[in-house]
């Protein structure tokens, strides 16, 4: 939180800095833009789908750990039932108590690796987005882009949208030179 305060600090900082060293006498006027980061990558996420496509990759591990649970649960009942012997009894406890450290370490494995790979995928999509950014601004000659998070912009300023449709044009190309290709 304090470095995101820095980074907004530092935004309007460079912005009053840009505008007060900007020469008056140019003829030019300043060309200024805003962007929200955080709904631009939101709408990115839910167009690319990012999160059925993990969920694709982790589907085999999913039914793997479901499928030891009801092993576990199983036993359990088998337990219960109370017709074992002492020592089968015993043997079936700590076989139980084996699984479920089994299923406990295997579910915290998935777990972590979900998430590294989701922020993989969150990265890449950023980066996707602020080379996007990038080449909206020089594409249409704008002087200064800002992350949303000010106090105050004007509704005109704002440029999530254009950007967004510039991303998901670009997918689509990206998608018709691959079929192309084959």
């Amino acid at each position: 939180m304090f470095r995101s305060i820095l980074r907004k600090g530092a935004a309007v900082l460079l912005t009053a800095a840009f505008i007060v060293f900007t020469p008056i006498s140019s003829a030019k006027e300043l060309k200024i833009g805003v962007v929200d980061i955080n709904l631009l990558l939101e709408k990115y996420i839910e167009q690319k789908d990012i999160y059925s496509l993990l969920n694709e990759e982790f589907f085999a591990r999913d039914q793997y750990l479901l499928n030891k649970r009801d092993q576990i649960e199983s036993l359990r009942r088998e337990l219960m039932n109370g017709n074992n012997e002492a020592t089968v009894a015993r043997e079936l406890e700590r076989h139980i108590v084996n699984l479920e450290r089994e299923f406990v370490r295997l579910s915290n494995d998935t777990r972590q690796e979900f998430n590294l790979r989701k922020n993989e995928e969150l990265y890449k999509l950023q980066r996707e987005i602020n080379n996007a950014i990038l080449q909206y601004a020089q594409d249409h000659d704008y002087d200064l882009i800002l992350e949303s998070g000010l106090l105050f912009s004007k509704e005109s300023l704002y440029l999530t949208e254009p950007i967004f449709q510039t991303l998901v044009k670009e997918e689509s190309q990206e998608k018709t030179e691959e079929k192309s290709e084959k």
